[in-house]
């Protein structure tokens, strides 16, 4: 029997957090441990990042220039009656509380802490009404709090999992599906208005997922936004729109493993507002271990200006964990 809780790291290996600034094309080192690993930044409006690890979440305060921090700054956030969390979670545009997503298959709404008492965890679905074994994974909140856009799996009577996109409503924990198929989708997330989807499917080429936007409310079907060999996960646009910002695994990956050779590539953002353009993605990190945990869910600064992003090096990588493009 083993009391751990979430991903650990393995034997060597370290768990590294960066930010990137968009303007010099350049990332900065801000945090390393060889005993916790961290995963899926969040960036709260006052610029502190929220991690998760060990199925907890942590508090983390940016260092200044040339200071990396370490295990020992990460503050925990209170998850009282919250089961053990998995990295899909997503701050209110409010930035008063997190929703996170548990093992027990729920979503959950936590207060974040202010420095006064706080408020119990809310849990928001229930999975155990629907009529099939149900998981929901949360990658997404409108700008008005309105709507949770989630990646919802489902165990069918004949024991096919599906994953589909949905709208599942704060109030009722009541989902809406926009996909229903048997085509594999995930990392939905909204634009910064709230009226596109940006998602990852494999509807376009099976085995290996694409990038695709869609229109919850026109109700059409997904638009296709990348079509290259390799394999495209966790869409995000910027606050300002600007950019779109995804991971890329190498061909023939199939789904979004740990531990793997990946790139952080960027688009522009008018490519999801229906812009005539031949992508031409930027690769602006060449990351040799990582994937799982690098950028699950929206790792945007409010002001658009930089993105935090996780790696995981082993010792024998010391020193070439990640190899940004372009200056760098």
């Amino acid at each position: 029997m083993t009391d751990q809780r979430g991903r650990q790291l393995r034997p060597g290996q370290t768990s590294r957090v960066h930010v990137y600034d968009l303007e010099a094309r350049r990332s900065r080192l801000v945090f390393e441990s060889a005993s916790v690993l961290v995963e899926a930044p969040n960036v709260l409006p006052d610029g502190r990042l929220v991690l998760n690890g060990d199925g907890d979440l942590f508090l983390l305060t940016v260092p200044p220039a040339g200071t990396v921090a370490s295990e020992t700054d990460l503050v925990r956030v209170p998850l009282e009656g919250v089961p053990e969390i998995n990295n899909d979670h997503v701050l209110e545009p409010s930035g008063t509380a997190i929703v996170v997503s548990a093992r027990d298959g729920d979503l959950y709404r936590v207060p974040m802490p202010d420095g006064t008492d706080v408020a119990p965890a809310v849990r928001v679905t229930d999975a155990t009404v629907a009529p099939v074994a149900r998981k929901y994974y949360l990658h997404g909140i409108a700008p008005d709090a309105s709507s949770l856009a989630a990646i919802v799996g489902e165990l069918s009577a004949d024991d096919v999992w599906t994953t589909d996109v949905a709208l599942v409503d704060p109030a009722t924990g009541e989902p809406t599906f926009l996909t229903r198929d048997e085509h594999a989708d995930d990392g939905c997330a909204f634009g910064p208005d709230g009226s596109v989807l940006v998602f990852n499917t494999e509807r376009f080429s099976p085995g290996t997922a694409q990038l695709a936007v869609l229109r919850p409310d026109l109700g059409t079907d997904p638009v296709r936004l990348t079509n290259d060999e390799r394999v495209n996960w966790f869409p995000h646009l910027s606050p300002d729109g600007s950019w779109l910002l995804y991971l890329s695994f190498e061909p023939g990956v199939q789904g979004h493993p740990a531990d793997q050779p990946v790139e952080l590539r960027l688009l522009q953002g008018s490519l999801v507002r229906g812009a005539r353009m031949t992508p031409m993605p930027e690769t602006l990190v060449t990351i040799e271990v990582g994937g799982q945990g690098t950028i699950n869910v929206p790792p945007w600064s409010p002001d658009s200006r930089w993105f935090a992003w996780c790696d995981y090096p082993v010792v024998e990588d010391a020193g070439h964990g990640s190899r940004p493009r372009q200056g760098a």
